[in-house]
């Protein structure tokens, strides 16, 4: 096979005055040549304007492309149009190298370059691939040793038991991404522990297999460029979640349930329907960073009592550390890793939690999650020590008796609900429909005021 790199163009288009001028004997005059510096190889464009100039046709842009000894082929996991070379590496290295040679592939053939915006994509797409399922499939069969466990024993879990519990279906899901072809994951678990705990190191030396496999972003679903962005890669740590506010928080849990994503794409002029082949995993600092109590069941928070132990995952899934310098000096130990992933998979396993860990991850999870401030000032303020004098209020009173105007009282009731619902209180009805709350009265010569 000729090398990109052998091929030379002279950029010299035979005309058909120039074809009669040159070789009387031409009888197709419907071709227009490309002359390169071996004579042998011509390029032949299969679809010409009745002056000879090119037209833009897919099949003009697809010959140019063939005749270059290049694989066009569409990326499942980016959304992208690729073009590879014959030793299978994209051209340029991004979207701009590519574009590039492209662009002078075109010039050199008098094919307006206008025919990429319109039919890569359509001539990409007839043959897709995903890199991760490729990395996973070419190559040795599972060896039978395991190695999960271990690894999940590497994160210092203060809870192991429920962290293998929450960790096993997550990895069956990023495996079940490649492979269903609906699938949908409500579950993202949460590292939660110091900054110098190591979880995002922990998150990259299991998910980096392929260039591009794995990214850490925050993300606004309200932002179409953080959203292709963020499904562009196949685990997504979510990061900062700690200062995702209660309107983010919304979208947030919608977005994470999706079953696909819609957006641009280069070369795209219509929007891609993208189904979502992404996992997430999410990693914190502190406590309070669950902001929607409904929608914290999408969250499994695995709080972390020590560092992760890099030394011996790095061991289990071939990865070397020096002096700050990580090399994969042995990636067939995480493909290894991964091949159990999916023998589980194969098997039967469920990416789903069982209710057993749905209950226990919901118990955790409500330490974590900001209730507002309301509802800490009466935890604080009435909840906190014994008291039997009680007093039946509904939430406009509890706001009069706090200094606060009438228009907090939907923010108070809010809170007293939680705490009712959670049964930390009584409630019941009144006139009216009005819910009235059971609180214990504690002296009124100081009664604090919400902050706001």
């Amino acid at each position: 096979m000729r090398q990109r790199n052998e091929t030379i163009f002279e950029c010299e288009l035979l005309t058909y005055d120039q074809q009669d001028q040159r070789n009387n004997e031409q009888q197709d005059k419907n071709v227009v040549f490309a002359k390169v510096m071996d004579k042998s190889e011509q390029l032949t464009l299969p679809d010409l304007l009745p002056n000879s100039r090119p037209m833009r046709t897919s099949r003009n842009l697809h010959a140019i492309i063939l005749h270059n000894n290049w694989i066009p082929r569409f990326n499942q996991m980016t959304a992208e149009p690729e073009v590879a070379n014959s030793d299978n590496q994209r051209l340029g290295l991004s979207d701009a190298g590519q574009r590039s040679a492209l662009v002078d592939a075109c010039q050199h053939a008098h094919l307006s370059d206008r025919a990429i915006d319109d039919h890569l994509t359509a001539i990409c797409e007839q043959h897709s691939y995903h890199p991760v399922r490729s990395w996973l499939e070419n190559g040795m069969p599972w060896d039978g040793k395991l190695r999960v466990d271990k690894v999940i024993a590497t994160l210092g879990a203060v809870n192991p038991r429920y962290a293998a519990q929450v960790i096993y279906p997550w990895l069956i899901g990023c495996i079940a991404a490649l492979y269903e072809p609906n699938w949908i994951s409500k579950l993202v678990p949460v590292l939660a522990g110091g900054q110098s705990f190591k979880k995002s190191a922990w998150i990259r030396h299991i998910a980096t297999v392929v260039p591009g496999s794995t990214l850490d972003c925050s993300i606004n679903p309200d932002v179409p460029d953080d959203v292709r962005r963020a499904v562009s890669a196949w685990v997504v740590e979510l990061a900062e979640l700690e200062s995702t506010t209660r309107h983010e928080a919304g979208s947030l849990k919608a977005f994470l349930t999706r079953d696909h994503d819609r957006f641009r794409v280069p070369y795209g002029r219509n929007f891609t329907v993208k189904r979502r082949q992404t996992s997430f995993i999410g990693t914190v600092n502190g406590t309070g960073f669950l902001r929607d109590a409904t929608g914290s069941s999408r969250f499994a928070v695995i709080e972390l009592a020590s560092p992760a132990n890099m030394d011996a995952l790095n061991e289990i899934l071939g990865w070397s550390w020096d002096e700050g310098r990580v090399r994969h000096t042995e990636p067939e130990r995480l493909r290894q890793f991964w091949l159990e992933v999916k023998a589980k998979y194969d098997d039967g396993a469920s990416w789903y939690l069982d209710e057993t860990t749905v209950i226990q991850a919901a118990s955790i999870n409500d330490a974590h999650t900001d209730k507002g401030t309301w509802y800490d000032l009466i935890c604080h303020h009435y909840l906190s020590g014994e008291n039997n004098n009680t007093k039946w209020i509904i939430a406009s009173e509890l706001c009069k008796l706090h200094g606060e105007k009438a228009n907090m009282a939907a923010s108070c009731g809010k809170a007293l609900k939680m705490l009712a619902s959670e049964g930390k209180i009584q409630s019941k009805k009144g006139r009216a429909n009005q819910t009235l709350y059971c609180l214990p009265m504690i002296g009124t010569n100081r009664i604090d005021k919400v902050t706001k």
